[in-house]
């Protein structure tokens, strides 16, 4: 009985990779080539105490497999490198832009990992044995994880960019519509998967691992996650920066649409004063009106506020006065 265990699997240099059962993980370990890993549910509190019985990892290691702290953290204990990575939630109705936490312990032949949620990268990873991939060491394996998350955000930030590229089709057109919402889940997006991943970008600094006593290989490894993480974090700042400035530039088509018609109820509002002055006139309720006997002052009186309209529109104009919506 393997408690929190998800799953074992072992691979050799150039060889296939195994699925390994329970009661085999014990050889697999003792073995003197190949790799292992463990992937495990930091949920069940069993799996602490049966994955101690199994792997003897430093104190630091275990105390990030316990899985109580979810902040970013990558450290190096006694040859093993152990710390906390973002990784995106598994959602099986739609695409999901959580990010979750993935805890491991890796050694030269060894990865340990666990997680509460079911992440995408690590189902992303073993969906790939299928296909033929069998990394050569734990550090290569590790390395497919990282790289598996930087795949599927690149492919949340090219949807988010394809909206964007419509956003911004609509406003050169001035075929304007309220695009707010989309430009709002946009910049969500970017701001939630820009903080995990510059914080991953600081982990993996190159100066912070000048102490460890890791192989070439390992160092290779670390070294290219870093990088990729950089350039990760650099298209996610492009993506947030363009959908900042077609926000702004939105709010100020809007609001020079909203002057626009503000400004033609204005106009309109001031052309029809005078008539509506002449209107006023006629009907008051008094004796002595002009107009006020015979068949023709009903024409009078709307030709005399026709008259007063246009006087008005031509002041206007000579006054200088843009009447243009």
């Amino acid at each position: 009985m393997a408690p929190g265990l998800v799953g074992a699997y072992r691979g050799h240099p150039g060889g296939p990779l195994m699925p390994i059962a329970p009661q085999d993980i014990d050889a697999a370990l003792a073995a003197e080539d190949g790799w292992v890993w463990l992937h495990v549910d930091l949920v069940d509190q069993r799996m602490l105490s049966w994955l101690a019985g199994k792997c003897p990892l430093p104190a630091a290691a275990r105390s990030i497999l316990e899985g109580h702290d979810e902040s970013l953290v990558l450290g190096y204990e006694a040859g093993t490198v152990h710390g906390v990575v973002a990784d995106l939630q598994q959602d099986m109705e739609r695409t999901s832009t959580t990010i979750g936490r993935l805890h491991f312990a890796l050694t030269e032949r060894l990865l340990v990992t666990g997680r509460r949620h079911p992440v995408e990268a690590v189902n992303r990873v073993r969906r790939s044995f299928a296909d033929g991939f069998c990394p050569a060491t734990a550090y290569e394996l590790f390395e497919a994880i990282v790289a598996a998350f930087c795949k599927s955000t690149a492919i949340r930030l090219k949807d988010a960019a394809a909206i964007l590229d419509a956003v911004e089709d609509r406003l050169v057109t001035e075929r304007l519509s309220d695009e707010r919402r989309s430009l709002k889940e946009v910049r969500r997006l970017a701001v939630s998967l820009h903080r995990p991943v510059a914080g991953m970008v600081a982990l993996f600094e190159e100066e912070d691992r000048e102490d460890w006593a890791l192989s070439e290989h390992a160092h290779a490894v670390l070294r290219r996650l870093s990088m990729r993480l950089e350039r990760l974090d650099r298209e996610i700042v492009m993506v947030n920066d363009r959908a900042r400035l077609l926000q702004e530039e939105m709010a100020a088509e809007l609001a020079d649409e909203s002057n626009r018609s503000l400004r033609a109820m204005a106009v309109m509002s001031a052309l029809l004063l005078p008539g509506t002055l002449v209107v006023g006139v006629f009907g008051m309720n008094t004796g002595g009106l002009p107009f006020s006997e015979g068949n023709t002052g009903f024409l009078w009186a709307m030709m005399l506020g026709i008259a007063a309209t246009a006087l008005f529109y031509w002041l206007l104009r000579r006054a200088g006065i843009s009447l243009r919506f």
